[in-house]
């Protein structure tokens, strides 16, 4: 047998390889893989943020103070008198100075309820001094059987007047809008006391004339708190 024939006839030459491996890579970057792309990104639409309105302005606070001018004689005294009468030490005193007893000098601390009064006042007319007529007595009035009445006694009452205001526009604001007092008018004198009565019921008077007896739920005091009674404004008239 000629084996070595064979073989050698068989046998692939060297250079083959090369070629084979060649047109392998030639074939491969002909036809190659197809590439797996992404999928396309969806981009959700965003929708305009609603117009961020405007803040609520902040309303003002509401005093809790009115100025005050109080004058008794050559005395004066300025002062923010709270509206709930709750005065500090130093303000306390100071006011119970000015409302001394003049003959005496008895001194006493003015009533809680008799001081958001005076600031009441003092809120209605502003720029307008109080005028203290009498406040704090040394003794107290009695009746004529010698119960002691007078609201002088306690620090409970004032007499005033407003400068500049008329004394009936003082009288019925004070009726008007305030409970548990005492409003009297003293037209001739020309004064209006008020006090802080949380133990009795309201009470208006008038005495119209000096050492007069008092009238006692006057006409006023009515018409003050009944709108009804207020008489109508009369009509403008137009000239033109």
């Amino acid at each position: 047998m000629n084996t070595s024939n064979d073989k050698a006839r068989h046998r692939v030459p060297r250079w083959v390889a090369p070629c084979v491996c060649l047109l392998l890579l030639g074939s491969s970057r002909a036809n190659p893989e197809p590439v797996r792309q992404a999928p396309p990104v969806r981009i959700a639409a965003i929708a305009e943020p609603p117009p961020i309105a405007a803040p609520e302005p902040t309303p003002p606070l509401a005093p809790t103070t009115a100025h005050a001018v109080l004058v008794r004689g050559r005395d004066r005294l300025e002062l923010d008198l709270p509206l709930d009468g709750q005065l500090s030490k130093d303000d306390a005193d100071a006011v119970a100075k000015l409302m001394r007893d003049p003959f005496s000098g008895r001194m006493r601390r003015i009533a809680t309820g008799t001081l958001v009064l005076l600031a009441d006042l003092a809120a209605r007319f502003p720029d307008h001094d109080i005028e203290i007529v009498s406040a704090v007595r040394a003794e107290p009035e009695r009746t004529r059987d010698g119960v002691k009445h007078s609201k002088h006694w306690d620090g409970h009452a004032i007499d005033l007047r407003v400068v500049g205001v008329k004394l009936a526009e003082v009288r019925d604001a004070m009726w008007a809008n305030h409970h548990d007092i005492g409003v009297g008018w003293y037209p001739a004198e020309e004064f209006i006391h008020i006090d802080y009565r949380p133990d009795v019921h309201d009470t208006a008077w008038t005495q119209p004339k000096y050492n007069a007896d008092y009238i006692y739920n006057p006409h006023w005091s009515r018409a003050a708190r009944d709108p009804d009674m207020q008489p109508a404004a009369k009509p403008s008239h137009n000239n033109s």
